[in-house]
C-alpha cells in the first residue's frame, strides 16, 4: 500500500513535468479520480459546460414577470363592477404576486377596490371596483372613459414569497 502511494506520487510528478513541456494542464478526472494531462481547449469546454449548468440553475430561480390588461367589465350590482382576469395561458404552478392599476381617460379617481384581488389562483383573479360618485350604468361609464385594468404577474414558482416587493407605480 505504501509502495502504491509512492508510485502514484511519482507518476503525478512525471505528469506535471510532461504537462509543462507540452503546454497542457493537469486535472483530476471526475470519473476515476486519476490525474490526466489535458489541453487548454478541453479545460475551456469543461468550464463552459459548468457555467452553462450554473446559468440554467440561476435562470430557473429568477422570477418571471408578465404584464397584461383587461377590460371585460361586468356589472356586479349597483355601482360595482367586476372583472375576471384569466391568465391560464402562462402556466403558473403557484398563484403569482398580482399588482393591479386602473387606467383610463377620466373618472378613475372615483373608484375604490382596484388593488384588492379576489379569488386569486394560478389561473386568474377577480377585482371588484366600486364607483363612488357615478350616476348611471357602471359598465357603460367604464367603457365611455376607456377604463382598462392593467396588471403585473410575478411568478413565485421556485421562489420564496416576495414580502419585500413594493412597487409604487406600474
Amino acid at each position: 500500500a505504501e509502495y502504491m502511494g509512492y508510485m502514484k506520487r511519482e507518476i503525478g510528478i512525471a505528469l506535471m513535468l510532461l504537462c509543462c513541456l507540452c503546454s497542457c494542464i493537469l486535472i483530476e478526472d471526475e470519473e476515476d479520480t486519476d490525474w490526466k494531462c489535458v489541453s487548454q481547449n478541453v479545460i475551456n469546454e469543461k468550464i463552459n459546460e459548468r457555467m452553462d449548468k450554473l446559468e440554467a440553475k440561476l435562470k430557473a430561480k429568477q422570477p418571471k414577470i408578465f404584464f397584461g390588461e383587461a377590460s371585460n367589465w361586468e356589472k356586479y350590482g349597483g355601482n360595482i363592477l367586476v372583472i375576471h382576469v384569466d391568465f391560464s395561458k402562462y402556466g403558473f404552478k403557484k398563484t403569482p404576486e398580482i399588482l393591479t392599476r386602473l387606467h383610463g381617460w377620466s373618472g378613475t379617481w372615483q373608484t375604490t377596490g382596484v388593488t384588492s384581488i379576489y379569488a386569486d389562483t394560478p389561473k386568474g383573479f377577480d377585482v371588484y371596483i366600486n364607483l363612488l360618485f357615478t350616476q348611471g350604468p357602471a359598465v357603460e361609464f367604464a367603457m365611455q372613459h376607456g377604463w382598462v385594468l392593467k396588471y403585473v404577474l410575478i411568478s413565485r414558482d421556485n421562489q420564496q414569497p416576495y414580502h419585500y416587493l413594493s412597487l409604487i407605480h406600474i
